[in-house]
């Protein structure tokens, strides 16, 4: 779950939708401790259970502004983050005003990945003081600096 929340990039305010979107999932996926490797949800439903509207946590997607709300030339669509689910059809998501929106109009724009393994940043790696180019190198000292350090 904490994956989930750091890789969407949504803010960490949202752990609770993060949480229930893990347990939504985990409920569709097959589980050893259930007879014959079922998942949860054909447990208590007795049918097996439909995922395709399944979408990765924090995907940017694009929800109708409804008609009766939006002047001529207003966007007909506002872009926010999927956060969670609400049943098969409803998503729930977020906006960058902080604004939850419950919507069946949602399209996904996916693979648009925040984050990933390979654009972690690099560890940074300081050059030791006793070298030549920091005592030629100017760059990123600020002028307050330079004046402090003549007094």
């Amino acid at each position: 779950m904490r994956t989930m929340l750091n890789d969407s990039d949504v803010g960490k305010y949202l752990w609770g939708e993060a949480l229930s979107t893990h347990v939504c999932i985990c409920n569709q996926c097959p589980s050893s401790t259930l007879p014959g490797n079922i998942t949860p949800y054909e447990k208590v439903f007795s049918q097996t259970p439909d995922i395709n509207h399944l979408c990765v946590f924090g995907s940017k997607c694009f929800v109708k502004v409804p008609d009766e709300t939006q002047s001529k030339f207003d966007d007909k669509g506002k872009e926010c983050r999927l956060i969670s689910y609400d049943g098969d059809s409803i998503y729930v998501v977020v906006d960058a005003n902080k604004k939850k929106l419950r919507s069946h109009n949602v399209i996904f724009i996916e693979g648009t990945a925040i984050r990933s393994n390979s654009t972690r940043p690099m560890p940074m790696v300081f050059q030791s003081q006793e070298t030549e180019s920091n005592k030629d190198d100017t760059r990123g000292t600020h002028s307050a600096g330079n004046e402090e350090a003549s007094k």
